[in-house]
């Protein structure tokens, strides 16, 4: 398997699924009438005779324009039967000799596309349109008697030739990168990033507009093969950042800020090459799992999640606000959302900026940062949620009547404060008035790191005031079951906690702290949830009876990173969000 499947294949456990892509060609068409926009006079004429290079060859005042076409080639095109308007800077009006020692690809993208349009665009009455260059950029194209393009004027405009149009202008047209094309520019030192990014570039074939050929060894050929570029990282993060017509924030880190950041991610993703699993944690039956590149997995969860917290589309929810954001100021929102979903309120939003320098881009803004003000756990380590009543969680269960059930709670009893997270729990009865159920729940995405834990436990009477039993407490032991450093399974017990759920309150149960050694992000099959277990079981004695409630009711298992617990305890008005997993 490659790197970059291997990279897609764990990297799609964690993030939204991918967006396709829209690759539009504009329609080609011809001119319809000459003498609707010019004068029949003879130049003129001669011109509509010539094709658009053979009328820029001759011209005196574009020798460099010429000189640069020929260099990239596109002279060839403009000698061909597509119609095209072309609006050609005049001679030293421009850094002719710097581009003259510029890569061809770059002179061709940045200067010649730039001024190049696919079909015929007249510089006639009142005008006000936005044209897209053959690079994909936008230009203002627009006046009354005399017109602009981009700013710029235009000195000879309209002529005709036999495959489109020639405007003379008075210096070149602003190139203005987007922010795909300011990765690795040299402006800034975004090397890191921009390796990383860039690596998984691509062409492609683009089977719509190329012309099939025969099969040949079961595989399509083309007679014609037109490509397209692809980058299935953007893909993933539902970030196209190379698109004219979008408008985005990155956050562009130095390699001074994507070294410091890796730092800190890496410690939560630390992987062994083999590991004991308990497939059904009821029979204690264990299987060893082998990792077959703990570095690859390590490095390209790492890289991800990194890039995942960096890209906000402006269209959508508060991110709008960003787009008239200024050096310095505060971004006055309630929330911000990354592309990857992942949801920063006020708090964490205003810091994301701090000493951020704004650098505007077509397409958006990127700002560069030496430090990725970013809270750990609003991305890269967040809080987990397992809903006990997801049956794909559970890893086995004892002494329970028939089996768990899933109850929603329609309307919530108005006397039990606090709430159940989406109107549902899991109720596990005993088999028998004696008996001690017990129920083992899977912990999928684990990283390696310190965790405060905690399990939600519901109240007998949380769908009526009118409870005929009696509402007691619970009586539990948990058990945290997980890979010590040497891959071997190691249980943690936390004896005998006792409930607060006679007093009428959905009850959030301090458990304790752990450690996890090792990380289970992205390891997950069709067929197994490798990943730690808590065990959940009643521990009341018959001498106990009555004074416990042997039924437990399970809301949700909370895996809170320590240093957000810690957080949460100095600040307890701090809002984060609480959905990512």
């Amino acid at each position: 398997m490659s790197i970059k499947n291997k990279y897609k294949e764990c990297a799609g456990r964690l993030c939204c699924g991918i967006a396709a892509a829209i690759m539009a060609a504009p329609m080609l068409t011809a001119c319809a009438d000459w003498d609707d926009h010019y004068d029949a006079d003879s130049s003129v004429a001669e011109s509509q005779k010539a094709t658009l290079w053979q009328n820029i060859e001759q011209n005196g005042n574009l020798t460099q324009f010429a000189e640069l076409l020929r260099k990239t080639g596109f002279n060839e095109q403009l000698k061909a039967s597509q119609t095209y308007t072309v609006w050609a800077p005049q001679d030293n009006t421009y850094d002719y000799s710097t581009l003259l020692s510029q890569n061809n690809t770059r002179v061709l993208k940045q200067f010649v596309q730039n001024h190049i349009a696919r079909n015929s665009y007249p510089a006639s009455g009142e005008l006000n349109k936005n044209i897209n260059m053959m690079n994909e950029k936008v230009m203002h194209f627009g006046g009354n008697g005399s017109y602009t393009i981009q700013g710029v004027s235009l000195s000879q405009p309209n002529v005709g030739s036999s495959n489109g149009l020639l405007h003379v202008i008075n210096g070149r047209i602003p190139f203005r990168q987007n922010i795909y094309e300011s990765l690795n520019n040299e402006d800034y030192a975004l090397d890191s990033i921009s390796k990383y990014i860039l690596s998984f570039d691509e062409k492609k074939i683009d089977e719509s507009k190329s012309v099939e050929g025969p099969v040949l060894n079961g595989e399509q050929t083309y007679l014609d093969t037109v490509y397209y570029e692809n980058n299935d990282l953007m893909n993933l993060l539902d970030a196209y950042v190379n698109s004219e017509d979008s408008s985005y924030t990155m956050l562009a880190p130095t390699n001074e800020a994507w070294n410091k950041a890796r730092a800190t991610i890496t410690k939560y993703f630390k992987f062994l090459p083999k590991f004991e699993y308990l497939e059904n944690t009821s029979e204690k039956n264990s299987v060893e799992v082998k990792v077959k590149d703990p570095e690859f997995m390590r490095d390209s969860l790492s890289n991800l999640l990194l890039t995942a917290s960096l890209f906000y589309n402006n269209n959508l929810y508060d991110n709008g606000k960003l787009k008239s954001l200024k050096d310095g100021e505060n971004p006055k929102v309630d929330s911000l959302m990354t592309t990857s979903r992942f949801k920063m309120y006020s708090e964490d939003a205003a810091d994301l900026f701090a000493n951020a320098h704004r650098v505007d881009k077509s397409n958006g803004a990127i700002w560069v940062v030496d430090t990725l003000q970013m809270r750990t756990w609003t991305c890269w380590n967040p809080e987990l949620r397992i809903e006990a009543e997801y049956s794909s969680y559970w890893s086995g269960y004892k002494d329970v009547a028939n089996s768990p059930e899933a109850v929603t709670v329609n309307t919530q009893n108005p006397e039990v404060a606090g709430r159940v997270s989406n109107n549902r729990y899991l109720e596990v009865a005993p088999i028998s008035s004696v008996s001690n159920p017990e129920i083992d729940f899977f912990l999928p995405n684990v990283r390696s790191a310190d965790y405060s834990v905690y399990v939600v436990m519901v109240p007998a009477n949380i769908h009526t005031a009118n409870y005929a039993g009696k509402v007691q407490k619970n009586l539990v032991t948990f058990t945290l079951g997980y890979a010590d450093e040497n891959g071997k399974i190691k249980e943690t017990a936390y004896s005998n906690l006792e409930t607060r759920t006679d007093s009428s309150a959905v009850d959030t149960v301090y458990v304790g702290d752990i450690t996890f050694p090792v990380s289970y992000v992205g390891l997950a099959s069709s067929s197994a949830m490798y990943a730690p277990y808590l065990r959940v079981r009643s521990r009341v004695s018959s001498r106990q009876s009555a004074l416990y409630d042997r039924t437990l009711r399970i809301d949700c298992i909370i895996l809170r990173p320590k240093e957000l617990d810690t957080y949460i305890k100095e600040h307890p008005s701090y809002v984060y969000d609480r959905n990512l997993y």
